[in-house]
């Protein structure tokens, strides 16, 4: 089996040779097909991701959600965890960080308030698991609440096997511009 630093290493290389142009249609596509979910639709707190370059584009939806009344939060890194901060607009961001990710100014607030979680990935499988960059900041996060998850990606990162370790959890859904997998038991809240 392959492991998760190869797995990196072979998505780094695909990622490198896709246009900017591909993935902002796949992202287009994978954010619509989200937003026709019934979890979307009712949900009003939901976290999301400002993403870097070389992942799946979020700055435009999560600027339109913000603009279409949805209550958008995004990541702050705080030593090894990760801070629920309210995004108000691009001007609420500060890049000045270890990571040099835009991230929120401002309070964070409990995980308890959000209903909805999106979740960037370096690949995923059919079985709904995620390989992230490895610091473990999502698989924290992620064991902190039971809100529905959402993980998202273009294509080309959806692979046949993520190498999983005990304290990997399973995301409830994944989404490519192809691809809706759900867990059988959350199926209503996506399908």
């Amino acid at each position: 089996m392959i492991s998760k630093k190869e797995l990196r290493q072979q998505i780094k290389q695909l990622k490198a040779i896709t246009p900017v142009a591909v993935r902002e249609v796949e992202a287009s596509m994978v954010f619509n097909a989200i937003k026709a979910m019934p979890v979307w639709q009712q949900a009003q707190h939901i976290l999301c991701y400002w993403s870097l370059p070389d992942e799946l584009p979020t700055h435009e939806s999560v600027n339109r959600w913000l603009a279409d009344g949805k209550n958008i939060y995004l990541p702050r890194v705080n030593g090894d965890d990760l801070e629920i901060v309210p995004y108000i607009g691009p001007e609420s961001l500060d890049d000045n960080n270890k990571f040099h990710i835009g991230e929120p100014v401002g309070d964070a607030v409990s995980a308890s308030c959000l209903e909805l979680i999106i979740v960037p990935a370096v690949a995923l499988d059919g079985h709904r698991n995620r390989l992230g960059r490895g610091k473990g900041f999502y698989d924290r996060l992620l064991s902190t609440t039971d809100c529905p998850t959402i993980g998202v990606a273009c294509d080309f990162q959806l692979v046949e096997v993520v190498p999983v370790e005990s304290h990997d959890r399973p995301l409830d859904c994944i989404v490519t511009s192809d691809t809706v997998i759900c867990d059988e038991a959350k199926k209503s809240l996506f399908c």
